[in-house]
């Protein structure tokens, strides 16, 4: 494998599914012994004169990057003759260091570990390999092995820093251990920011084990910096107004989304959909409305009928009868639904368009689809009753009786119009006995005018009345009841 294709870590990291490791090697050639002695004379940590002398010779192999030759020599040196620990431990070392550089690193590992375990080098060239071998492991997979060496490390004195916070941090995510993995992840927030990080990888970092661990109300406060520190990012924003709307604060929520929509932000059909939908949850149709109209004139927003319906109940729920119509005239004939039609008679009978209530109305219910049928019919009556059609209004409160939830509703309306026929029709009686008894004043008066003229009776000496009018269905021209005024 090439140095180049070697894993690296990306800010998208806590989504990977797989490690994503930087592996840096510190080994040099300081710390190898200059020390030698005879073969048969190796005090501890230091090398014999042969060792020594081939060592130097595989080490200027090294330097010209003849690693293939290079693990080759130290191969024949550990396998060829007798050493002490110490010898063994140095060439494993180096060797190790060879094997990486050909991208063997199941070669290097076993080297490094096989040192590790020899436990005869400097405290700090151990912890060194440990650091090593740990973020090799981690490379391979072997991530709680690869935690395990690096916290090793730690324990013996290794300072911990950002860039070994992170490695755990990551290892601990690719294991699914967060509980464990979490105060790792704490540790590389808190010493990026203590070292002035530019990058936002161990906010991401942080985020995600608060993510999978369900600790929203920390998500939020991070989420906040966030926002803060790069204003113009749009996710950021998008998750601090769920995180918001999560911990019961939709209000909040609703006006970062507003803020979202000022700054631009929201640009899809979609987002800006939601953002009018968010008006009308929080009881402001109105400015929904607006907005929403105002992105579907720009053609920022598909012109469905679904996109339609919205801003139509937009409309209906701000009580603005006037500009829904126009929009639910269209919806329904676009769609075809009864309900729409049922909507859009509801707007005209607001907008006092009785008669056009009606027949939408009726063409709901003919269109079928309806929720709630019995209401239809209601509404019919309703319209009718605003038109003074009593007949017909009781027609349709007949029907809306056949159903049991607007029953009540219906047998109420039937019986207040019974009781308005009694009104009127007793009303027309007493306007009738009123009109009789004003006749009968002005007929006897007309009788006790003094005769004038012969013309005033007829062929049969019988005298003729002037009779009003109005009283001609009542009385004959003889100033006579007729038959029908005295059943009144």
């Amino acid at each position: 494998m090439d140095r180049s294709d070697r894993p690296a870590f990306d800010a998208g990291w806590p989504r990977l599914a797989v490690a994503a490791l930087i592996l840096v090697l510190t080994l040099t050639t300081t710390g190898l012994p200059t020390a030698l002695a005879q073969d048969d004379d190796r005090p501890a940590g230091v090398l014999s004169p042969g060792v020594g002398s081939r060592l130097l010779e595989l080490i200027e192999l090294e330097g010209q990057e003849a690693w293939s030759e290079a693990v080759a020599g130290y191969t024949a040196l550990i396998d060829g003759r007798a050493l002490s620990a110490y010898e063994r431990a140095v060439l494993l070392r180096q060797r190790g260091r060879a094997r990486y550089e050909l991208d063997d690193m199941s070669g290097a590992i076993s080297d490094w570990r096989t040192v590790i375990s020899l436990a005869v080098l400097p405290d700090e060239e151990v912890n060194a390999l440990r650091i090593n071998t740990g973020q090799l492991l981690m490379v391979d997979g072997q991530y709680r092995a690869g935690i395990n060496q690096i916290e090793a490390a730690l324990a013996r004195g290794v300072t911990l820093n950002a860039d070994l916070a992170m490695r755990l941090a990551q290892a601990y995510a690719q294991d699914e251990d967060h509980d464990g993995g979490l105060p790792h992840a704490r540790n590389y927030y808190r010493l990026a920011e203590a070292e002035g990080a530019d990058g936002r990888q161990h906010f991401s970092v942080l985020l995600y084990y608060f993510q999978q661990l369900g600790l929203v109300t920390e998500q939020l406060s991070l989420m906040e910096e966030m926002v803060a520190r790069w204003p113009a990012e749009k996710a950021n924003w998008t998750s601090y107004a769920s995180l918001l709307a999560q911990t019961g604060r939709e209000s909040d929520a609703f006006e970062v989304n507003r803020i979202m929509y000022l700054g631009g932000m929201l640009t899809s059909s979609e987002e800006l959909v939601r953002l009018a939908q968010y008006y009308s949850y929080y009881d402001y149709p109105y400015g929904g409305a607006v907005m929403l109209e105002r992105e579907l004139n720009a053609g920022r927003v598909e012109a469905s009928v679904r996109n339609m319906q919205l801003l139509a109940n937009l409309w209906r729920h701000a009580r603005e009868w006037e500009r829904a119509l126009p929009v639910l005239e269209r919806v329904a004939t676009t769609s075809g639904i009864g309900r729409d039609y049922e909507a859009y008679g509801e707007a005209l009978y607001r907008a006092a368009r009785f008669s056009d209530a009606e027949a939408m109305f009726v063409q709901a219910i003919n269109r079928g689809g309806l929720v709630r049928p019995g209401d239809t019919w209601t509404y019919v009556g309703n319209a009718r009753m605003e038109q003074d059609d009593l007949t017909g209004a009781t027609r349709a409160f007949r029907r809306a009786l056949e159903w049991e939830y607007s029953r009540a509703a219906a047998q109420g309306w039937l019986e207040f119009i019974a009781s308005k026929r009694e009104i009127l029709a007793a009303g027309e009686r007493l306007e009738r006995l009123t009109t009789i008894e004003t006749c009968e004043i002005a007929i006897e008066r007309a009788r006790r005018q003094v005769v004038v003229s012969e013309d005033e009776y007829d062929s049969e000496g019988r005298r003729v009345l002037d009779i009003p009018a109005m009283c001609e269905p009542w009385f004959d021209t003889y100033g006579n009841r007729l038959p029908a005024s005295e059943r009144i």
